[in-house]
């Protein structure tokens, strides 16, 4: 059993809590979550960080077997029907067997606990099955948009990223529920939903980074239908615990300085 605590524990599901405390048992598992109302007081065996705890990164989108898969070619797709064009310029490559572990890596090291892979290839399953990620594929019904488009779909993921924010027309508010993925590594030098994070709250300053924690992790989950295990900390679950430090309290901005630490 495990005792948790940092400067703020940031649920996604519930608001922030100031020196909240999160007990794991022996398989990472919430046992419990107790909100101290900030009369933090000393127990044994608790380990504490500086920073905010969050839940770990879900990537909406992901093409672990494309490669070739190029930023020019993401940008090339919005043009119309992304849905369409994304399978279309997906089928037209050459599945590049060597970048799935790569890719894998990448996710792992940059506090990724769950992913869409989209257009998988099944050679890479085994792969996949001894990662430290759980990898979903997508329903074949599940349309992907890009952030901003002005069709409403009941099935249907809101991409965001930074390579499309200038393509699409975001109006930022509080009642979007858009979900971050990244990529292919022809698309990215890292796949890191952190630096998406990042990427956004410089091109938004004024959206609150507790909404951008959710692009990250809640929206995801639950478009994905994982949102019984991932996207939020609450007892049952097991997303796994990042740390974010750099937040700016006073505004709800991340900041330029902003860090990661993966705590599970």
């Amino acid at each position: 059993m495990r005792k948790i605590t940092a400067n703020y524990i940031f649920p996604v599901s519930s608001v922030p809590l100031k020196n909240g405390i999160i007990v794991l048992d022996d398989t990472n598992q919430i046992i419990d979550i107790i909100d101290t109302k900030n009369k933090f007081k000393e127990i044994e065996n608790l380990e504490f960080y500086g920073g905010t705890i969050v839940p770990g990164f879900v990537d909406a989108f992901t093409l672990l077997s494309y490669s070739g898969f190029t930023a020019k070619d993401l940008k090339a797709c919005s043009t119309g029907d992304f849905n369409a064009n994304l399978k279309s310029k997906v089928n037209s490559l050459q599945v590049d067997f060597s970048s799935v572990q790569r890719s894998i890596n990448h996710l792992e090291a940059f506090g990724t606990k769950a992913a869409a892979d989209l257009f998988p290839y099944q050679d890479s399953q085994s792969n996949k099955e001894k990662s430290k990620v759980q990898f979903v594929t997508p329903d074949e019904n599940l349309i992907y948009q890009l952030a901003g488009n002005d069709e409403v779909y009941t099935n249907s993921i809101s991409l965001i990223n930074h390579l499309i924010m200038d393509i699409c027309e975001v109006e930022v508010s509080n009642n979007h529920q858009f979900c971050i993925g990244t990529g292919s590594l022809g698309t990215h030098q890292r796949l890191s939903i952190f630096e998406e994070i990042k990427l956004i709250q410089q091109k938004f300053p004024k959206l609150s980074v507790w909404e951008l924690i959710k692009w990250a992790s809640l929206y995801p989950a639950q478009n994905l239908k994982i949102d019984n295990e991932f996207g939020s900390l609450e007892i049952g679950k097991k997303p796994g615990l990042n740390l974010i430090s750099g937040i700016d309290f006073t505004n709800n901005q991340l900041t330029n300085q902003a860090e990661l630490k993966i705590l599970i």
